[in-house]
């Protein structure tokens, strides 16, 4: 829960700064207990999918197949992971401004937040 509220944290400090470029979260090292072991290419999947246009479904997906993978995951290393993955989509994509890309990886956290708690 503690990263969540990092997460939360780190996302309005970078808003109040809006000339800054979007810092994407990293990855944790797999080799930690309670972090998903997940490959960079299966983030990378999991984030195409997030980008989509139906991210309430792809949400809700994506938090269901890592719950039957990882039984008795927390739901706040769900939501780091999920905005793990979807952030580098948003932050490679030249048709938005920095102040858009911060406002779509914020208000994709929140739903996330929303969907997955």
């Amino acid at each position: 829960m503690l990263r969540v509220v990092t997460l939360a944290a780190a996302a309005l400090a970078v808003s109040a700064f809006p000339a800054l470029a979007l810092d994407c979260p990293k990855p944790q090292p797999t080799a930690k207990p309670g972090i998903l072991k997940e490959t960079p290419a299966q983030m990378a999947a999991v984030g195409k999918q997030l980008a989509g246009a139906d991210k309430f479904n792809a949400i809700a997906s994506a938090t269901a197949d890592l719950r039957i993978r990882y039984p008795g995951v927390e739901s706040a290393e769900v939501v780091n992971y999920l905005v793990t993955a979807y952030c580098p989509a948003v932050a490679a994509d030249s048709k938005l401004s920095e102040a858009q890309k911060k406002a779509a990886v914020d208000g994709f956290a929140a739903q996330v937040m929303r969907q997955v708690y």
